[in-house]
């Protein structure tokens, strides 16, 4: 019994992890997981300085700071990856141009990720993505357009900018602005 009590605990931790990607999983859409995963790294060694403009409501805040946590800080890009397994067939893949690709939803699925543009360089090194991000459900609904540029394969600039309504309530209007030094 004693080790039943042991044991538990490493099964509900174990049961309650999201399941990974296998190692052979080819994405068939462009990497922004990665793309932001390298940057939070990169980003938290060498601190850069970062004017942030926040509008809520028409209240506007400036902040000029390095201290930012860049996980919480990217979370948002990191939740708008749509290489998972289960999403393969979820959207329709669209060249633009050499440089650029589009990612739309299929009609029918409900995911959060509505459409997304990837613009690259010669180099294939990311340039600039624009997603626009949807939740809705009977208490609320809640719009974001996220864009992020890079140069030379470095996060430069960021905005996010959409709505949150509750469902008795008007909507209330936000805006992020963000330009890495």
């Amino acid at each position: 019994m004693k080790k039943l009590v042991y044991l538990l605990p490493l099964l509900v931790v174990f049961a309650c992890q999201s399941p990974q990607r296998s190692d052979n999983f080819k994405a068939p859409y462009y990497d922004l997981k990665g793309y932001i995963d390298a940057q939070i790294i990169s980003l938290s060694r060498t601190k850069p300085l970062v004017r942030k403009d926040v509008i809520v409501n028409e209240e506007n805040e400036t902040l000029i700071t390095q201290k930012i946590d860049w996980s919480k800080e990217l979370e948002l890009f990191a939740q708008a990856d749509i290489n998972k397994p289960a999403f393969t067939q979820s959207y329709f893949v669209d060249t633009l141009s050499t440089h650029t690709i589009s990612y739309r939803l299929r009609q029918g699925e409900n995911l959060p990720v509505q459409y997304m543009e990837v613009i690259t360089d010669e180099q294939g090194k990311l340039e600039k993505v624009k997603a626009t991000l949807l939740d809705k459900n009977y208490l609320f609904e809640s719009e974001r357009i996220l864009t992020l540029e890079s140069k030379n394969g470095r996060l430069a600039a960021y905005q996010i900018e959409g709505f949150q309504q509750l469902f008795i309530g008007e909507p209330k209007p936000f805006k992020v602005m963000a330009i890495v030094q």
